[in-house]
């Protein structure tokens, strides 16, 4: 058991990650106002917040279980669901709208076998939207993890999986 956080649940699964999360909670002293930064670190430590992990934050800062889950879900930002390894990122603002994005969005989950806000099976890549990224002059645009893609009208969709995308694979 960690010396610094003291009186903390063990996790069952023996998981050092839960030493990690446990040494976040005991730096912000169990404080309920930080409960956003300590999700913040558990989604950084695990990739996303589990069911189980959710439990374990709501337990060792003793909160309700349906608290921790109501402010995970409520900011867009945290994800219940494991995301891919990189973030496929569609922007669906006007500019980007009006130049194709929605059929962009379908196109890629057709050549990814996802939906939008799902992952690969792989686990590689995950496909969101977003109100903007700021690349207006390059519309429709995309970033895949912070590399940013634009022109990319519907028909160059196929293109652009096989032959961008394979250099993250």
């Amino acid at each position: 058991m960690n010396s610094t956080a003291p009186n903390l649940p063990h996790h069952p699964s023996g998981d050092q990650r839960f030493a990690q999360l446990d040494q976040t909670i005991a730096h912000y002293r169990h404080e309920p106002t930080a409960l956003i930064q300590i999700l913040h670190a558990a989604q950084h430590t695990f990739g996303y917040l589990a069911p189980d992990v959710l439990r374990y934050i709501a337990s060792a800062m003793k909160l309700s279980p349906s608290h921790v889950h109501g402010v995970t879900t409520f900011y867009n930002f945290f994800s219940i669901v494991p995301r891919g390894k990189y973030q496929i990122m569609v922007c669906t603002g006007t500019t980007c709208h009006v130049r194709g994005a929605p059929t962009v969005v379908e196109r890629l989950g057709q050549q990814l076998g996802i939906k939008e806000g799902q992952t690969t099976k792989d686990g590689l890549f995950s496909l969101h939207t977003a109100r903007c990224i700021g690349a207006c002059a390059l519309a429709p645009a995309i970033t895949v993890g912070e590399d940013v893609y634009g022109k990319l009208a519907p028909d160059k969709i196929p293109r652009f999986c096989q032959k961008d995308l394979k250099k993250y694979a």
